[in-house]
């Protein structure tokens, strides 16, 4: 019996529940206006105080075309970071969901809404590709580790789209009525290569 509990319990715990619950939370946010409206990055609302938008604001969404970009990728990445290293990611999601806003108050004056996990999603992505990376140069597979260069060349390569055209690669932001922030898909990457940097513990 208590070899089936323990069995029981690592199986669970393999479970991103993080991940997905938070993608669901996303979901179920967007079926309600007015609680995404109270929960959105709103320049003035957070002038005046209301400080819990800056961590709520990621999992608002303007239309269902971004919704269904921005908290599928967040379920599908965060759950295969989460199973690799729960604590590395939380540490990802929280250094981004907090850093990001904070950002595009200090340093994008201009906008006054804000919306999205995408730059969550930058971080994930991020994250995980770093830790694919490393460990395909300690095991010499260069297959691999061309492959996930190629891969975050062409991260890369949207960010640089973005900034050129105004316009987001995946979602219609003309539609969504929202204008593309690009810093914030490049901090959410810097921040995810950070919390893949090995510490001494996993060396």
């Amino acid at each position: 019996m208590k070899t089936f509990l323990t069995n029981a319990w690592a199986r669970l715990r393999e479970i991103p529940y993080v991940s997905l619950l938070l993608a669901a939370a996303a979901g179920a946010l967007f079926l309600a206006p007015a609680a995404t409206a109270a929960l959105q990055f709103e320049r003035a609302a957070l002038a005046a105080g209301q400080a819990w938008r800056i961590l709520t604001c990621h999992w608002t969404h303007f239309n269902l075309d971004q919704l269904v970009w921005n908290a599928l990728p967040f379920a599908f990445l965060g759950g295969l970071c989460e199973r690799e290293d729960r604590r590395r990611f939380l540490a990802c999601l929280a250094g981004s969901a907090l850093l990001l806003p904070l950002a595009v108050y200090a340093f994008v004056p201009t906008v006054k809404l804000y919306r999205g996990l995408s730059g969550v999603d930058s971080a994930l992505f991020a994250l995980l590709s770093a830790s694919i990376l490393r460990e395909k140069v300690a095991a010499r597979s260069w297959g691999w580790v061309v492959a996930c260069a190629c891969v975050l060349a062409g991260f890369f390569g949207k960010v640089v789209f973005e900034m050129a055209t105004g316009a987001t690669f995946f979602v219609d932001s003309a539609a969504a009525g929202m204008v593309p922030l690009p810093l914030v898909h490049v901090l959410g990457a810097a921040i995810g290569i950070l919390a893949g940097v090995p510490n001494r513990r996993s060396r």
